[in-house]
């Protein structure tokens, strides 16, 4: 019966926004394998004023990769279902209902900022949520066994960030996040908060999500002569506009850019010395990354190439492409069909699990207090180097982050 008032709703939905249900991918990935297709619902950010194409680039190349070069999933091919995300819960339920209809045996996140409003259609349909990260704090918040992140929920970055620059001795901080009412929330109930915890004083600046005037952003910035000036969250192109607009202020302090990486080539000499926070090894941290990292990293680059978006290398990118493997490799692991049933055990058992320019991860539901979706509590930081490199701020790469330091009620 679910499934029934589903379609009716997708329907219905379609009269509401343009974008309608979701789309497949485009071309054949199949890697020239044979077999039911295991089917896999993706949710990406794509399109809208905050778009993040990339998000869905990675997870297209991540099919034609999974199928081509690691013999699919069990000798099945993968195949996803890609829905465009515009910034509105009325296309989030819309993905939903046709992921549902569609009886895809999983739901990727791709770091979609309204997956909150798709979360009641698939968790009444046990359509279980896997994510290398998550864009809101809802499906990070339900209970064990229906949603499951492999580098850690929403609030890994809020005490990630936080920790970086109370271990660099920073005090003060002015960083810019675009103006949408999540960002609103993100800052109030975790940045502020655990800033307030390290004793450091955060000045957010909420920004529109087109026609960003850079200059006057970062004038704003650094009116107050903080330790550290830079942004929170903000498309690629608006981390380079902001981060070029305080250098050519003058600015000499430290930049922190969030989970930008495409500055770093655009901006060469002007961006050595900035902090970034990815949630994985990036490609910018090849030279300075383990053996069998440098050997992922070149792997995602061909794999990029190979679906003509070589040029769309970025952390978002890499999320997708690398939470698509990982998902694929944890699915191979099940022996008979591949059900959303089968699916949610096969995450839960996931133990000391070996990610794609990542941590170890277990999905335990243990790994961070009151985020029973987390499968991780690691950070890694890097800074960029003069050469244009990345250099983990730590010599060990990922550390332990220590969620009591996250407000409970976040």
């Amino acid at each position: 019966m679910k499934r029934t008032l589903a379609t009716v709703a997708c329907a219905a939905a379609v009269a509401l926004t343009a974008a309608g249900c979701s789309s497949e991918s485009g071309s054949d990935a199949s890697g020239g394998l044979s077999g039911d297709p295991v089917l896999i619902g993706v949710q990406a950010p794509m399109d809208g004023a905050a778009a993040y194409p990339q998000t869905g680039y990675g997870a297209q190349a991540a099919e034609k990769y999974v199928n081509e070069k690691l013999g699919g999933i069990n000798g099945r091919p993968l195949k996803i279902q890609l829905c465009a995300g515009d910034n509105s819960p009325e296309t989030a339920i819309n993905c939903a209902n046709e992921f549902v209809t569609s009886n895809v045996s999983a739901v990727f996140d791709a770091y979609d900022a309204t997956m909150g409003a798709a979360v009641p259609i698939l968790t009444s349909a046990k359509i279980p949520i896997i994510g290398q990260l998550g864009g809101q704090g809802i499906a990070d918040a339900l209970p064990a066994g229906q949603a499951f992140y492999l580098s850690g929920p929403l609030e890994t970055s809020a005490l990630g960030s936080m920790t970086i620059l109370n271990q660099l001795g920073k005090k003060t901080a002015a960083l810019a996040v675009t103006e949408t009412p999540s960002s609103h929330g993100y800052v109030d109930k975790l940045i502020q908060p655990i800033a307030k915890e390290l004793g450091i004083t955060v000045s957010p600046q909420y920004t529109p999500t087109t026609n960003m005037n850079f200059n006057v952003m970062a004038a704003t910035e650094l009116s107050g002569n903080p330790d550290v000036a830079g942004l929170i969250a903000l498309p690629e192109d608006g981390c380079t506009g902001l981060i070029k607009a305080l250098r050519t202020q003058g600015f000499k302090g430290t930049i922190f850019a969030g989970s930008c990486s495409q500055f770093v080539t655009d901006l060469g000499a002007d961006a050595a010395g900035a902090i970034v926070q990815p949630r994985l090894w990036v490609p910018a941290s090849k030279k300075n990354a383990p053996p069998e990292v440098q050997k992922q990293l070149d792997d995602f680059a061909a794999a990029m190439d190979a679906i003509d978006r070589g040029n769309e290398q970025s952390a978002r990118s890499l999320y997708s492409f690398a939470g698509m493997v990982d998902t694929a490799k944890i699915l191979s692991g099940i022996k008979g069909e591949i059900n959303p049933d089968t699916v949610t055990t096969a995450m839960t058992q996931v133990k000391d699990f070996q990610t794609f320019a990542g941590p170890t991860v277990t999905c335990d539901g243990k790994q961070w207090p009151g985020r029973p979706s987390s499968c991780s509590h690691k950070g890694i930081f890097f800074e960029v180097q003069a050469d244009g490199s990345l250099k983990s701020v730590d010599p060990n790469g990922f550390i332990d982050l220590d969620p009591s330091k996250v407000p409970a009620a976040a």
